[in-house]
C-alpha cells in the first residue's frame, strides 16, 4: 500500500509513523488502538513523551518508601503482593528483591513490555485493566501506588476498580492506596509550567474542573505538536472508604508522606492502610 508502513500486520499511514517517532528513542506504537477513541491514560501512558516528562522522579525515595512501608505492615517474606497498576515494574522489582512473590499488572502495553525485562522467579507481569476482576482471595497485600486511582469518568468504573483491588485480597490482607491529599493539592495547585528536554518542549496547564484536577500537556517536538491530558478525580478519605467498605475493608492507618509521618489536612499525600476483615 502506497505511503503506508506495515506494523504488526497493520498498515499505518507513513505520516502517522513519522509523527510519533522520536530521534533518540525506539518507536512505541500500538496499532490495535489506531483509529479508535482512547481514554487519556491509554494514549498518554503509552506515549514515549510520558517518560520524558517525568524523567526526574525520585526513584530512590520511592524505593525507600516501599521498603519502609513493608516493614511497618510486618509482611512475612514470601507473601504474595499485587502491584496494580505497576507501571514499568520498577517498584514491583524492589519488592521481589526483598523476598516477596510479586505480580504486577498494567493497562499499558509499553509498560508491561519494559517490566518483562526484569526476570526473577518470584516476579510476574501481565497486561490488565484494573476495572476487571482478578482471582479472588489470592494476595496478602495489594498496592495501588503513586496516584493510580480516580482516572475514570463514572462512579461505576471506580467501584469496579476498587472491587478488583479488594476482592483480590485474602481475608486479613492489606490494601495500600497512595494518593494526593485533596486539601493540599487545591491550596497549592500551580496553574502553568514549562520544561524542555533537548529540542522537545512541554507546555503544561492545570485546573480543577468538575471535581477533577486536569493537566493539559502540549508537546512540541521539532515541527510536530501533540496534545495530551491527565484527569484525576479529587478524592478524600471518606470517598475511598465509601468505595472499599462494601467489600469488607476498614481503615487501619493513615500516613501523610513517603517518610510515613502522620496524616493531617496539610500533608502532601494521603496514604491509606486498609485491612480486609475476616468473615
Amino acid at each position: 500500500m502506497k505511503n503506508t508502513i506495515k506494523v504488526k500486520n497493520y498498515f499505518i499511514p507513513a505520516n502517522i509513523i513519522d509523527a510519533v517517532r522520536i530521534n533518540r528513542s525506539p518507536l512505541y506504537f500500538c496499532p490495535l488502538k489506531f483509529g479508535m477513541k482512547q481514554e487519556w491514560f491509554e494514549s498518554w501512558f503509552d506515549s514515549p513523551y510520558y517518560k520524558l516528562l517525568y524523567r526526574h522522579r525520585d526513584e530512590t525515595e520511592a524505593a525507600a518508601f516501599i521498603k519502609k512501608l513493608l516493614e511497618e505492615i510486618h509482611l512475612e517474606k514470601g507473601a504474595k503482593i499485587l502491584d496494580m497498576p505497576c507501571g514499568n515494574g520498577r517498584h514491583a522489582l524492589v519488592m521481589a528483591e526483598m523476598g516477596y512473590d510479586v505480580t504486577g499488572t498494567d493497562l499499558s502495553e509499553r509498560n508491561i513490555s519494559e517490566a518483562l525485562l526484569n526476570t526473577l522467579p518470584n516476579l510476574h507481569f501481565f497486561e490488565y485493566d484494573m476495572r476487571n476482576q482478578l482471582n479472588s482471595n489470592e494476595f496478602d497485600l495489594v498496592m495501588n501506588l503513586f496516584t493510580s486511582f480516580g482516572y475514570f469518568e463514572s462512579e461505576e468504573e471506580n467501584r469496579r476498580a476498587m472491587q478488583s483491588l479488594a476482592q483480590s485480597l485474602k481475608q486479613g490482607g492489606v490494601l495500600v492506596i497512595d494518593f494526593f491529599n485533596d486539601n493540599s493539592l487545591r491550596k497549592n495547585l500551580k496553574s502553568s509550567d514549562f520544561t524542555a528536554f533537548e529540542n522537545i518542549e512541554f507546555f503544561i496547564e492545570r485546573k480543577i474542573e468538575n471535581n477533577f484536577v486536569v493537566k493539559s500537556i502540549i508537546v512540541k517536538d521539532g515541527n510536530f505538536k501533540y496534545n495530551f491530558e491527565e484527569r484525576v478525580q479529587l478524592l478524600e478519605l471518606k470517598d475511598f472508604e465509601q468505595f472499599y467498605s462494601p467489600f469488607g475493608l476498614v481503615t487501619e492507618n493513615l500516613y501523610g508522606d513517603y517518610q510515613l509521618n502522620p496524616f493531617d489536612e496539610n500533608s502532601e499525600r494521603l496514604i491509606i492502610i486498609a485491612r480486609k476483615k475476616n468473615d
